[in-house]
């Protein structure tokens, strides 16, 4: 049975937790504001595909490379210098005169939260609980959930869209000084046996050699992109489509990532209790009914359930699947793992909710309803197919349990 070394780290938990509240609140401002900045910059509906495709082809390729990175630079300090580009991009976008300027910041950016988003995940997958993991990413829904409140708040004031950036680089520079007065607190050795051995970690070819690692990443791929094209085309549909007035349009998304959030929450008091794989596909299946009656939408209140039921079912998906990496892909191939899992997460949000932009241009803004429905059987069909290929190849978990 494999473990991973648990002591108390309740300075760098904590980090990690702030963390990614910060990135969850930088991650929803750009749903609302982008109504704003198209006006202002005369932009299609879809150009919003080039910020997409750019920062994550930099998020993706940082993410492939996290595990390196942090072996070479040591944790604390990979994790710092994420903090800050982050937050130095927030600020250059919020004073950003040209569309040329927000897609160079937005570039940027996929390098500093790569970094941040892909290194908390290893490191807490690494040596910590589902428990924690499950946390951790809790702290991303409230921190996504806060993010629309604070762009609706600076539309709403007609302070603008670049305020709603300021405000929130400005309180993600407390991140920076958090990280690095932590900096020399963050653990590099490595995954363990239960005999405090280090594991053998797989050469990279060797990982991609292995077929779960591929179907892991694909259920990674489609997830992400359902999860976060909800987010970003959520409002758009719903004041543009379905004609739903914007102070109720705005706070409806809010509580697709507050239940989110609350799911999350939750299921961190509960995660030792139930098998995950039971849970995973449970959480699926209720996704694919948010989504069809999301999609459906006959009311107004029908429509705003199912993004309740979704954000509810979708809450321990993530944490889950990445948390129980090594289980799935074997412990050699698990920093590896991990890393591509992280990087699918990447193109998976670069070119999937773009995507779901053009086909709601050209065939309908509702047919990105829709195309939620069949990402969330590609979810399910993924995961579903891993478990087969898993139980052919037992000799992949040598994890355990």
């Amino acid at each position: 049975m494999l473990r991973t070394i648990h002591l108390p780290q309740t300075r760098t938990v904590t980090a990690a937790f702030l963390a990614f509240v910060g990135l969850g609140v930088a991650s929803g401002l750009l749903g609302l504001a982008w109504p704003s900045m198209r006006q202002q910059f005369h932009l299609s509906l879809d150009a919003v595909n080039v910020l997409y495709l750019f920062s994550t082809i930099v998020y993706s390729l940082t993410s492939f490379y996290i595990g390196r990175l942090m072996a070479r630079f040591g944790s604390g300090t990979t994790l710092l210098a994420g903090a800050t580009i982050m937050v130095g991009c927030l600020l250059g976008i919020a004073i950003s005169p040209t569309w040329a300027l927000v897609i160079a910041f937005s570039t940027i950016s996929g390098l500093g939260n790569g970094i941040v988003d892909a290194g908390l995940n290893l490191y807490v997958a690494t040596y910590h609980t589902p428990q924690q993991m499950s946390w951790l990413h809790a702290c991303f829904g409230i921190g996504i959930t806060v993010g629309p409140l604070i762009m609706t708040f600076a539309l709403q004031q007609a302070l603008g869209w670049q305020f709603g950036y300021a405000i929130v680089g400005t309180l993600l520079i407390l991140l920076v000084l958090l990280f690095a007065s932590t900096r020399h607190l963050w653990r590099n050795e490595g995954l363990q046996t239960a005999e405090n051995e280090p594991v053998r970690r797989a050469g990279f070819v060797e990982t991609l050699r292995t077929p779960v690692v591929w179907l892991s990443m694909a259920t990674f791929l489609a997830y992400v992109g359902m999860e976060i094209g909800i987010g970003q085309w959520a409002y758009t549909l719903l004041t543009e489509s379905r004609h739903m007035p914007p102070e109720m349009a705005g706070p409806s998304v809010s509580l697709y990532w507050g239940t989110f959030a609350g799911g999350r929450f939750l299921f961190g008091l509960i995660a030792n209790r139930f098998r995950t794989s039971s849970v995973l596909r449970v959480c699926m299946l209720a996704t694919i009914v948010g989504v069809v009656l999301f999609w459906w939408n006959p009311a107004d209140a029908v429509g705003i359930l199912g993004l309740v039921v979704t954000g509810a079912a979708q809450a321990p998906i993530f944490p889950l699947l990445m948390s129980d990496t090594a289980q799935r892909v074997g412990a050699e191939h698990a920093e590896n793992g991990i890393s591509m899992q992280m990087g699918a997460v990447g193109i998976g949000t670069a070119i999937l909710p773009g995507l779901i932009g053009t086909i709601g241009k050209n065939l309908g803004l509702e047919t990105m309803a829709a195309s939620f429905v069949v990402m969330s059987l590609v979810v399910f069909g993924c995961y579903q197919l891993t478990a087969l290929v898993r139980a052919r190849q037992p000799a992949l978990i040598r994890a355990g349990g």
